[in-house]
C-alpha cells in the first residue's frame, strides 16, 4: 500500500498546518478511501520564530499606503474577476460602500438611482439567514466551524457601519442581495486568508454560495454583477491592484515574515530540514509501504533537494504543489544540485503542480526536461490567495488518488 506525506510550504505554523492536512484527509479520503495521509510538520523547528525579523528595519512602523490603480482594459479578461476577488478579501466592504464621487457601489454605474427601500427586509433576511441557514448552503460549509464563522461573518457585515448605511440609504434597486452576499463571503475567505487557513471554497463554490445567499436575501441569483463594476472601470478606480514597488519597506518586510525569513533559513541551513523529511520518509515507509511525498512551496524546495541529495527507495513519487525549486535550479541556487547539474538517476517519479496566477509556483519541464511532468490546476484564486488555492480544488485530490493507485 502506499502512503501520502504532506510536507507543507515557508510561513506555515501548527494550527494552520493542522487545517490543511484535516482538508487533505476529507478531500482526498472521499475518492481513495483508505489511504494513509501522515504529517510532516516541521515549522515550529525548523522555521523562523514569531516576531523576528522586524528590529533591524530603518524607519516608521507599516503604514497603508494608498493603492496604485490600473485601468480595467489592462487586464485579461479572465483575469479581471480575480482582481476584484483579491481586492475584496482585503475590504469585504467594498461590495457595500459608496464612492464619493461615483454615487453608489455595486449600482452606480448600471445608470441606476438610488431609492431602494428594500433595506429593513434584507437585513431581517440576513439575521434570519444567520439563524439559520439553508440546507445547500450548510453542504457547501461543511464544517461547524466554518458554519460559525459564516454566521458571525453575515452579522458583522449587517451590522457595520458601512452595511447600515448601504441599507438605510440603499445602492441600485435590487442590488442590496448581491452586494450583502458578495461581503459576507468575501468576509469568510478574507478572513481565512488572513489567519492563514486553506481557502474554504473553489471560485466555483464561491460564486454558488453568493447565489445561494442572494437568493435567501429575497434578490435574482444572477451572478455577481462584478463584471460590471470592472467593465465601466470602478473596480480599477476604486479597488485598484496594490503594486509592491509602491509599499513601503516595513509594510513588505512584516508581511513577509516568517514567509520570507522560512526560505533564507533553509536556504543557510537546510541540511536540518532536509533530514527530518528524511526521518519522517523512512517512518511512513516502514509502517505503511512506499511514499507519495507530496509538498507545498518550500517544503518542494526541500525535498527536490533531499531526494536529488539522497537515494530514498521509499519514496515512489514526488509531488510538487505551488514550488519554487525548479526556478532556484535555474538561476543556480538549489543548495544540493549544482548548477546546470541534470537530476540524477535515483531521482523518482515527479509530478510538478503550478497555478500560473501563483506568483510562487513554476513550471518545472524547461529547467529538468524528461525527469517531471507539469500539470497546470487553476484555482482562479488571485495572489497570494492563489498560493494556498490548490488546496480546496477537486482536480488536486483526483490527480493524487490516480498517482497513489498506479502500482498498488
Amino acid at each position: 500500500m502506499t502512503a501520502l506525506l504532506f510536507v507543507h510550504g515557508t510561513g506555515v505554523r501548527k494550527p494552520t498546518y493542522d487545517a490543511t492536512l484535516t482538508l487533505l484527509r476529507e478531500k482526498l479520503g472521499a475518492v481513495a478511501p483508505g489511504v494513509q495521509i501522515s504529517d510532516c510538520y516541521w515549522g515550529d523547528a525548523f522555521g523562523v520564530l514569531p516576531g523576528v525579523g522586524g528590529a533591524a528595519l530603518p524607519g516608521p512602523l507599516p503604514t497603508a499606503p494608498a493603492p496604485a490603480s490600473v485601468p480595467a482594459e489592462e487586464l485579461a479578461p479572465d483575469d479581471r474577476d480575480a482582481v476584484v476577488w483579491g481586492t475584496l478579501y482585503e475590504d469585504p466592504l467594498a461590495a457595500l460602500r459608496r464612492s464619493s464621487t461615483s454615487g453608489s457601489g455595486l449600482g452606480a454605474f448600471a445608470g441606476l438611482t438610488r431609492g431602494d427601500r428594500s433595506g429593513p427586509q434584507v437585513a431581517a433576511r440576513a439575521r434570519a439567514l444567520a439563524a439559520k441557514p439553508p440546507a445547500e448552503l450548510e453542504r457547501l460549509l461543511e464544517s461547524a466551524e466554518a458554519l460559525e464563522e459564516f454566521k458571525a461573518a453575515l452579522i458583522a457585515v449587517v451590522d457595520s457601519a458601512v452595511g447600515q448605511e448601504a441599507l438605510s440609504q440603499g445602492l441600485g434597486p435590487g442590488e442590496l442581495p448581491t452586494a450583502f452576499a458578495t461581503a459576507a463571503v468575501a468576509y469568510v475567505l478574507g478572513g481565512a486568508l488572513r489567519q492563514g487557513k486553506p481557502l474554504l471554497w473553489t471560485t466555483a463554490q464561491r460564486d454558488e454560495a453568493v447565489r445561494i445567499i442572494t437568493g435567501e436575501l429575497g434578490g435574482t441569483p444572477r451572478g455577481l454583477g462584478l463584471g460590471l463594476l470592472v467593465a465601466h472601470g470602478w473596480a480599477a478606480h476604486r479597488f485598484g491592484v496594490m503594486r509592491a514597488v509602491e509599499k513601503n519597506r516595513a509594510r513588505l518586510m512584516t508581511r513577509s515574515h516568517p514567509q520570507l525569513g522560512d526560505v533564507l533559513k533553509y536556504l543557510a541551513r537546510g541540511n536540518q530540514l532536509r533530514a527530518f523529511i528524511k526521518e519522517r520518509v523512512t517512518e511512513v515507509a516502514r509502517a505503511h509501504g512506499s511514499v507519495v511525498l507530496l509538498a507545498h512551496s518550500l517544503g518542494g524546495i526541500a525535498a527536490v533537494d533531499l531526494l536529488a541529495e539522497d537515494e530514498l527507495s521509499g519514496v515512489r513519487h514526488l509531488v510538487t504543489v505551488g514550488s519554487q525549486a525548479a526556478h532556484l535550479h535555474e538561476i543556480g541556487a538549489l543548495p544540493c544540485l549544482a548548477p546546470d547539474k541534470p537530476l540524477p538517476e535515483h531521482f523518482p517519479s515527479w509530478t510538478n503542480i503550478y497555478d500560473r496566477r501563483d506568483l510562487l509556483g513554476f513550471a518545472a519541464e524547461g529547467v529538468f526536461p524528461g525527469r517531471v511532468q507539469d500539470i497546470e490546476l487553476s484555482s482562479g484564486q488571485p495572489f497570494p490567495a492563489a498560493h494556498s488555492g490548490y488546496f480546496p480544488n477537486p482536480d488536486l485530490y483526483r490527480l493524487l488518488a490516480r498517482i497513489l493507485q498506479v502500482g498498488e
